[in-house]
């Protein structure tokens, strides 16, 4: 709720940025009541602030033509204009404020948006793996390779964004709790909620021994190794993420891609 009231006074600030005050009638532009002039013009928008409807930075539609942008933008919006058109239809848009900096919609309607987002990320995740399997099967790619890199990469990819959102809105603690709490739910949901359907309805209650290992053991290790560096790291550095931190983690994410690859041709692992 602090967004909105820092939102609410920012707008107060700039109607109240101009009154006169003490006893020579001087202005006072940087009062403590109002807020600094270069973050008001950060705040409002670039084509005026407000929309016609009186929203606070209004967002564009999904299905709204992308004039002005590239040739690949306009390609990709004809093609993906189906599946934009229906998310459109079946996603209440919550994103749009009022001019006080408040949410234009109910707190139901935001909880029938969250709902049909998670019914998209199913379907949109099964379809993706799905097509994964028959690519790999059709070009000879160990399951193991695709797993751990393209569909690795594509089921976080929502996480990715949304992370990358809350970010730029200035919810850091945010942005860094989702990415541990998405790689938790995966774990103990993703994995534990299949073991337990197919142990309760197939199997009726006797161990499933049909996995196999591919590795399993080492990625584990490698998986709390990290995060232990990534714990210390933070600590070490006072809770504070800096710019080195961004290719550190990516230097370590090709270590572990190169090594899960290794594994599966040249140790044999998944074939």
């Amino acid at each position: 709720m602090k967004v909105w009231e820092d939102m609410r006074e920012s707008r107060r600030g700039v109607g109240s940025g101009g009154e006169e005050s003490g006893e020579g009638g001087k202005t006072s532009s940087h009062s403590p009541a109002s807020p600094d002039p270069v973050e008001i013009d950060a705040f409002q928008d670039d084509e005026g602030g407000e929309g016609e409807d009186g929203d606070a930075n209004p967002e564009p539609s999904l299905i709204e033509f992308p004039s002005g942008e590239g040739y690949i933008a306009v390609v990709m919006h004809c093609i993906l204009f189906p599946l934009k058109l229906l998310m459109h239809l079946t996603i209440p848009d919550v994103r749009n404020l009022s001019s006080e900096g408040d949410p234009r919609v109910s707190l139901t309607w935001s909880f029938v948006s969250v709902t049909s987002c998670l019914m998209w990320l199913i379907v949109g995740s099964y379809a993706m793996v799905a097509s994964l399997e028959k690519i790999a099967f059709l070009m000879n790619i160990p399951d193991a390779v695709i797993g751990v890199t393209v569909s690795a990469a594509g089921t976080s990819l929502p996480n990715y964004v949304a992370s990358q959102c809350a970010a730029r809105q200035g919810f850091g603690n945010m942005a860094v709790s989702n990415a541990f709490g998405s790689n938790t739910f995966n774990i103990l949901v993703g994995l534990g909620l299949p073991w337990v359907l197919y142990t309760t309805f197939v199997t009726k209650g006797e161990p499933y021994d049909g996995l196999r290992d591919d590795g399993i053991v080492a990625s584990v290790i490698i998986l709390a190794s990290v995060l232990l560096a990534f714990v210390v790291l933070i600590l070490w550095s006072d809770f504070i993420l800096y710019r080195w931190h961004a290719p550190a983690f990516l230097g370590l994410y090709a270590l572990y891609l190169a090594y899960s690859i290794g594994q599966v041709y040249i140790g044999g692992i998944g074939n």
